[in-house]
């Protein structure tokens, strides 16, 4: 996203990961997100909300999902 940001796609992009029947977001929160990426998954979220389908996947043990380590 930051990419096509910087060169001018960002829309197209937008729409592209919009349209798709399925999302599939892999490797989720293995790094913290930065910068715009918060905001930038938030409106990919929220533009396929309830229209299309988003899978997300991540290698993550489950009590590491919310940053604690109990």
């Amino acid at each position: 996203m930051a990419i096509a940001r910087g060169d001018g796609r960002y829309l197209k992009v937008l729409q592209s990961l919009s349209r798709a029947e399925i999302l599939v977001i892999d490797d989720f929160g293995l790094i913290p997100l930065t910068g715009s990426e918060p905001s930038d998954l938030l409106e990919v979220l929220e533009d396929r909300s309830e229209r299309k389908s988003t899978i997300v996947t991540s290698q993550l043990p489950v009590d590491s999902w919310h940053g604690s380590n109990s």
